[in-house]
């Protein structure tokens, strides 16, 4: 039994889950699984630089991430290899996307192990859009990611600093390599509260759903739905007094500001505008 919270919770270490070479300090050609302990590894957090954080709204699905990301790296059958990258995949699915079951050794890089836990977080949750993401590359993941879901996060306090990176967060390093965050920030640990028990989502929705607490309710007159927290992104639509809109809980006190869901895709509403009513 794996004793997840040990990671997710830690107040020493700040683990990420990282791939970045073979038992032989290469890419390519070494022996299938992990030969140093080393190749797939709960590590400290590091800047490689990071260029932009990945996050999914929702806390549950970021979970799930987490966790699969570190039942990989305490796999031993699992290791590092360019060549042979999307054998883990194969095996996780395999494993009914259990990575601790796994038991034939198989190989994954930093993206395709970023990857297949993202495919299968999306099947352990029943979210389409997760479960066909390909097998990613450092040089479209960013797409493929957002497109999915994921919010882009690009100011330098979540670049720079694990403070402020919740379990689940993609660290992604454009065009060379990326890794998943596995311990809960210092300065965010009063806003990570996912539920323990992954729900599958309907499968349809009505027209008009009535907004169930917890929300944001729009206090400013005509205010703009931004696609990051701050007014330097761009606006996505505009809501008006009296709105509700669904809240997923990152208010940062520093920055004031909501990530809600705004005609299905996730933006940004200014604290100075929107009431959080739980």
């Amino acid at each position: 039994m794996i004793d997840f919270d040990k990671y997710l919770y830690s107040t020493g270490t700040h683990y990420i889950a990282n791939s970045g070479k073979d038992e032989n300090s290469g890419t390519r050609g070494g022996k299938a699984g992990d030969q140093t302990g080393h190749e797939a590894e709960l590590r400290k957090w590091y800047n490689r630089p990071w260029t932009v954080i990945l996050r999914h709204p929702d806390q549950t699905v970021a979970l799930t991430i987490a966790k699969l990301s570190i039942a990989m790296c305490l796999n031993p059958n699992v290791g590092y290899d360019q060549g042979e990258r999307t054998t883990y995949w194969k095996a996780l699915k395999a494993a009914d996307y259990d990575p601790s079951k796994i038991t034939t050794p198989c190989e994954e890089d930093c993206t395709a192990g970023v990857s297949a836990n993202v495919k299968a977080a999306g099947h352990m949750c029943g979210i389409a859009s997760l479960e066909d993401l390909p097998i990613c590359t450092s040089r479209n993941m960013l797409a493929q990611l957002t497109s999915a879901g994921f919010v882009a996060l690009s100011q330098s306090k979540y670049l720079t600093s694990p403070d402020y990176l919740l379990p689940g967060d993609i660290l992604l390093y454009e065009n060379h390599h990326a890794a998943c965050n596995i311990t809960c920030g210092k300065k965010v640990l009063d806003y990570w509260n996912p539920p323990q028990t992954p729900a599958k989502q309907p499968e349809e929705k009505p027209d008009k759903p009535e907004v169930q607490p917890p929300f944001v309710a729009i206090t400013g007159n005509s205010v703009f739905v931004r696609k990051g927290p701050s007014t330097d992104y761009g606006s996505i639509g505009v809501v008006h007094k009296g709105d509700k809109l669904h809240y997923f809980g990152f208010d940062f006190p520093d920055n004031g500001w909501h990530l809600v869901e705004f005609e299905g895709q996730t933006g940004w509403v200014s604290g100075k505008y929107g009431r959080v009513e739980a």
